[in-house]
């Protein structure tokens, strides 16, 4: 789960695609554009840290985490 609650991170807070892969939902994929410079790269890293860093001082980053849980456990069940 910690890796989705990334990828929806980065994407509301930074608006920027990301998803996990397929085998290893440790694991996250990026398809950049086949020319991209430094400065999207940067950014995209940058994006990756600051979610990472919520992780350490957001009060409300595990609560969505647990509530996201909630949800996909709830979908499962039925």
């Amino acid at each position: 789960m910690f890796g989705l609650v990334v990828v929806m991170r980065v994407f509301r807070d930074h608006r920027i695609l990301s998803q996990i892969c397929g085998n290893n939902f440790m694991v996250l994929e990026i398809a950049p554009p086949f020319i991209v410079d430094d400065a999207r790269l940067d950014r995209y890293v940058e994006s990756i840290a600051q979610v990472v860093e919520l992780t350490h001082i957001s009060t409300n980053f595990w609560p969505e985490a647990l509530q996201l849980a909630a949800r996909v456990n709830d979908y499962h069940l039925k």
